[in-house]
């Protein structure tokens, strides 16, 4: 060791020694800001300085681009450039992938497999019961070599288990895996490392209190402790340790949570608001600007990172649409709060390929033009999955279909379609692909006919998702190389789905948007957790004790480094019903 070992940076316990020490399979567990990613890349250092061949490398797993950042984050003070460059930090998905990209014609009937994208099989699996859903996907995979992202972790386990060549492949790679976040872990992710630990040595690293995935088919709440007893190995628990938020209290309020009846005073880190029916927005500028106030007072940063989380999808929209308008508060404009979102994107991907559809056939026959539309926006509806979309996604297939048979049904959206390309084909396109895009939104936007409107309102979401520049981009390069946009559905599907195998959350904006489980894995210098009267933070355990519901505001006020605010609404909120009983 050098003078320069990061590893006396930090106080090592006997445990923590231990770790450092002994080789084998083992299990980290530990409560919010304990040390286990740092204990785990300081095992990593010292494996890849005196234990690996020249070619080898060390593995990190997690389940989101989020929490590798975090992971990254930490890396930096601890892993010098050189041993950082033998350190591999991957998805569940892209080392999934790269197992059945190599070796999944071992298992396929096919030579090469494609991804199905997830707003594809979105529009696949609508309308079908789940044991259709799993045939089918593996109707795909042996058929027609499609593979979907659920059907990653299952066939890449089966595909080790039933071939030691690929297993001695992977395994000699990387002969130390490290697995984040292991009580999230479904069955088939399970089995997958189940897999890797025959050859490979495994260390997981968990907490029980952060299990909130619990509505996830396959996650169990006993995961951590089959771990131990599957592959027999020495269990280290950093019980309540907090080096995250050690000071301003935040772990501890939020550890009592877990036990009803406790009682704890609120800590200074935390501060909640309450808001009257009709005054949300109000209460979100003024929370919003609270938490950037008091995070960067306390962390000295001058541009503190703030996440905004609400649990349902509605109340999220609503939070994005609040913090996108001005308001005058007590005689003061408030301006609109510059924000990224986190938001489910099945729909609004399809509305996009709608638009880029319309854009890319400009000059097309008109009949074929309306029915490959049509098509598309027939998916964008089928992707919510209700039967009221898949309804009228088979009424716009079936529209599609006699467009492309020379016949368009005299129906009033098949006619705002045509409309709209008049009008586009009148005006021309403008070769600014930003311009262009927005004018066909624009005249989707104005359609006489609600599934056009649809499309357009998901499409504006699409600014949520920040793939704009991506998209211009794309458009760019073909308006400049062709003078049109022909091949434009083509290059955004290849750039969404490179970002879904990552699976890419860019957060660009200082303040950021999102659900309460996207928290998950993710660390900012301030949260604000938003609930209102008929989107509330209780999960599925409606009665006493709330559970799961404890354990999700546990987990999301931990996320805080500095500072928390409590937005809420004015009658029974949930921290109040949580706090009686």
């Amino acid at each position: 060791m050098t003078g320069d070992n990061p590893e006396n940076a930090f106080k090592l316990c006997d445990q923590r020694k231990s770790i450092l020490a002994k080789d084998g399979h083992m299990l980290i567990v530990g409560g919010p800001g304990a040390g286990k990613t740092t204990i785990a890349l300081l095992k990593a250092r010292r494996r890849v300085l005196h234990n690996l061949a020249p070619e080898q490398r060390v593995l990190f797993l997690s389940f989101s681009n989020s929490a590798i950042r975090r992971i990254v984050e930490s890396a930096a003070g601890i892993l010098s450039d050189d041993v950082a460059g033998r350190v591999d930090i991957k998805t569940y998905h892209s080392f999934a992938w790269e197992i059945l990209n190599s070796h999944g014609y071992l298992t396929s009937n096919q030579r090469r497999l494609k991804i199905v994208a997830s707003q594809d099989a979105a529009v696949r699996a609508a309308g079908l019961k789940a044991n259709d859903w799993t045939a089918e996907q593996d109707r795909l995979y042996l058929d027609d070599g499609l593979v979907t992202y659920d059907q990653f972790a299952p066939r890449a386990a089966e595909l080790l288990a039933r071939s030691t060549a690929a297993l001695e492949c992977f395994c000699s790679a990387y002969p130390l895996i490290l697995v984040d976040e292991f009580q999230d872990t479904d069955e088939d992710q399970w089995a997958l490392v189940q897999q890797l630990s025959k050859k490979s040595e495994i260390i997981a690293l968990g907490d029980s209190d952060q299990r909130i995935y619990d509505w996830r088919p396959g996650v169990s709440e006993t995961r951590l402790q089959e771990f131990a007893d599957t592959l027999d190995c020495e269990r280290f628990d950093f019980a309540n340790e907090n080096n995250r938020s050690p000071a301003t209290g935040i772990a501890g309020f939020a550890r009592s949570l877990l036990t009803p009846g406790a009682k704890q005073d609120f800590p200074d880190a935390i501060s909640w608001n309450v808001f009257k029916p009709g005054f949300l927005g109000v209460g979100l500028h003024l929370s919003v600007r609270e938490a950037f106030r008091e995070a960067k007072a306390r962390s000295g940063k001058n541009h503190p990172k703030i996440a905004v989380a609400a649990r349902s999808k509605n109340l999220v929209r609503r939070i994005s649409d609040a913090l996108s308008t001005e308001m005058t508060i007590q005689g003061k404009l408030r301006k609109a709060v510059a924000h990224d979102v986190l938001i489910d994107q099945n729909q609004i991907l399809l509305s996009a390929r709608a638009i880029a559809n319309i854009l890319s056939t400009a000059g097309a026959d008109r009949q074929t033009r309306l029915g490959e539309a049509l098509e598309r926006i027939a998916d964008m509806h089928r992707a919510a999955a209700n039967p009221t979309n898949i309804k009228e996604s088979d009424r716009l297939r079936k529209w599609a279909a006699k467009c492309k048979d020379g016949k368009a049904p005299n129906v009033k959206c098949v006619n705002a379609l045509a409309g709209v390309m008049d009008q586009l084909d009148k005006d021309g396109l403008a070769g600014s692909p930003t311009a262009d895009w927005r004018k066909v939104r624009s005249l989707l936007e104005k359609a006489d006919a609600p599934q056009l409107r649809k499309t357009a309102e998901q499409a504006r979401f699409l600014r949520l998702l920040r793939r704009g520049s991506a998209i211009e981009q794309t458009l760019i390069g073909l308006w400049t190389g062709q003078g049109d946009y022909l091949g434009a559905e083509a290059a955004l599907e290849l750039a969404m789905l490179q970002e879904q195998l990552m699976d890419a959350h860019r957060e660009t904006a200082t303040v950021t948007v999102m659900n309460l489980h996207q928290l998950k894995g993710r660390e900012y210098d301030a949260v604000v957790l938003v609930e209102d009267q008929y989107n509330t933070f209780r999960a599925k355990d409606q009665s006493p004790h709330y559970a799961d519901t404890r354990r999700l505001l546990q987990v999301s006020l931990t996320r805080a480094r500095e500072y928390v605010v409590l937005l809420t609404h004015k009658d029974e909120p949930t921290l109040e019903i949580l706090l009686g009983g």
